[in-house]
């Protein structure tokens, strides 16, 4: 079950692979239809990183993940709740390490980021500037 009016979306993630891939398709897809094709590469790489951190570092197992997506005149905002009250920190990966990046992608990627703890989980969010 998903929720949507103009610029705003949201659908619930399965905390598995496939669950991730169809997170991504979503995303592509809402970006497509609010004529966002500019800002669909950076966007997608936010929505893989977030949903992915929320499936493997938190406890979302059966319960999985929601991802909303919204947009305003300049931004995209990306929204990922989970059950976890476990906040992202971001880490210093080395050079050779295979993972640990995520959140300096989205940071990279985003003009401001952030998280809200809340009673039964958390929220982390991005905010993307929308391509030209």
């Amino acid at each position: 079950m998903g929720i949507s009016v103009p610029g705003f979306t949201a659908r619930k993630i399965a905390a598995t692979p496939e669950g991730l891939a169809l997170a991504r398709q979503f995303t592509r897809r809402t970006l497509k239809r609010w004529g966002l094709t500019n800002t669909v590469d950076n966007v997608i790489a936010v929505v893989g990183e977030l949903t992915g951190n929320a499936v493997r570092h938190t406890n979302a197992g059966r319960s999985g993940a929601w991802l909303a997506l919204a947009t305003s005149p300049r931004t995209v905002m990306c929204i990922v709740r989970d059950p976890s009250p476990r906040v992202p920190v971001p880490v210093g990966a080395d050079d050779l390490a295979l993972d640990g990046r995520g959140l300096t992608v989205v940071a990279s990627l985003s003009s401001a980021w952030g998280w809200t703890v809340e009673p039964d989980g958390k929220a982390v969010w991005a905010r993307i500037p929308i391509a030209v």
